[in-house]
């Protein structure tokens, strides 16, 4: 297993998906950074699967939210499938409510329900 970590976001290799860990209020700077580092380590690692880990976000608003998803989105055209994982049900019923664009995303509650969730498709 490698770590990385950049602006306060670290990314995780394990069972051959990158596991990337998000806090909110990144600036629009620092969320540039992780945004290549991301993409550069999905081409670099020629993974197929990434995880994005909301767990220790307690609060984000619909444009950070978008923020990450039009990340998870380039994520899956480099190849990878993605899921989200551990939105709180505040931050679910904020999104629901605000009428945030979830169309194809897969989002899972705890770590292991992803990585069976992508074992599942791997085969």
């Amino acid at each position: 297993m490698s770590a990385q970590a950049t602006a306060g976001v670290s990314m995780t290799q394990a069972q051959g998906c990158l596991v990337i860990t998000l806090q909110a209020d990144l600036t629009d700077e620092a969320f540039g950074g992780v945004h290549r580092a991301v993409t550069e380590r999905l081409v670099e690692s020629q993974l197929d699967a990434a995880i994005f880990d909301f767990s220790g976000v307690q609060i984000l608003d619909a444009y950070e939210f978008d923020r990450f998803a039009r990340l998870a989105r380039v994520a899956g055209l480099l190849g990878a499938r993605v899921v989200l994982v551990g939105l709180t049900p505040g931050i679910a019923a904020f999104l629901a409510h605000a009428d945030v664009d979830t169309e194809g995303m897969r989002f899972c509650l705890q770590m292991e329900d992803a990585f069976a969730l992508l074992a599942r498709r791997q085969t």
